[in-house]
């Protein structure tokens, strides 16, 4: 299996394995499981700790 790598959408820098992040979405349409990550790379903005205070 492959590793999704997620990176910050203001600083386009990879998230680490671990690291806290912060996603701005709308809440899934359906209630199926879904791969998380895949999901988030798809339908989501993602912000680093680093970049949170500079989006708000």
């Amino acid at each position: 299996m492959f590793k999704r790598k997620l990176y910050c959408t203001n600083c386009n820098r990879e998230v680490q394995d671990g690291e806290e992040i912060y996603a701005k979405m709308k809440a899934p349409k359906n209630t199926i499981m879904v791969e998380i990550k895949a999901y988030l790379k798809k339908e989501s903005e993602i912000f680093c700790t680093d970049c949170l205070d500079k989006v708000k």
